[in-house]
Order: structure tokens, then C-alpha cells, then sequence
């Protein structure tokens, strides 16, 4: 896996584990980030996401634009990387493919749960 492969699983697992548990933002706690598009230089991070109640998406977006200095802050804090994303934007994932990704995930989230309770 290529370097920045690796920091944006890195950045989906600390964003997606910031949002779950450290925003106080109820707006966005049923959130699924589905993937990150970091820059080469690493200074900008592009996060999809979706949610199951999409008919609130747009609202959950405005939420989330609003909490991204609290959790570029809290993922600076988190991960020990030399440099940290400067500017990350949150966009809708409107992609075809956004009901297998959240089945994706689901899967990965139960294996870790299982990891961890064995």
C-alpha cells in the first residue's frame, strides 16, 4: 500500500472514531465515512460520507463543516504524522456504490468488535 493510502485509512479510522465519540454535535453521530482523498503534500483532505437517515444529508453536512476545526484539531492530537491535513471538506457520497460500502463497513466495524471482545 502506498504512503498516502495508508494516511488516508489512518485519517478515515481518527475521523470517523472522532465523530462517533468526541463531537457533542447530535447532528452528525449517524454518520458513515465511506472514503478520504488526501492531497500528495497532505495538506487537504476531502471526506465522503453518508448516512442511513439520507433525507437529513444536507443538514448533517452543515453540521459537519461546522465541527471540521474541532476535528482537524482532535485528529492532529490523534494521529503521529509530521503533517496533519490544514483543510478538511466534507462531501455527500452520492455515489451508486454507497449501499455496498456500507455494508463494507458494517463488516469491518463487527470483525474489530469481534477482535476485540475475543
Amino acid at each position: 500500500m502506498h504512503r498516502i493510502e495508508r494516511v488516508s485509512e489512518l485519517l478515515k479510522e481518527e475521523i470517523s472514531r472522532i465523530i462517533q465519540f468526541d463531537v457533542k454535535d447530535p447532528k452528525v453521530k449517524d454518520v458513515v465515512i465511506t472514503s478520504i482523498e488526501v492531497t500528495r503534500d497532505i495538506s487537504q483532505a476531502k471526506v465522503f460520507f453518508t448516512s442511513y437517515n439520507r433525507e437529513n444529508l444536507k443538514y448533517i453536512h452543515r453540521g459537519l463543516m461546522s465541527s471540521a476545526g474541532f476535528i482537524r484539531h482532535q485528529l492532529q492530537k490523534a494521529v503521529h504524522l509530521k503533517k496533519t491535513p490544514s483543510k478538511i471538506m466534507f462531501f455527500i457520497d452520492e455515489s451508486s456504490e454507497y449501499g455496498s460500502r456500507i455494508d463494507e463497513v458494517l463488516r469491518e466495524v463487527i470483525k474489530e468488535e469481534d477482535e476485540r471482545d475475543s
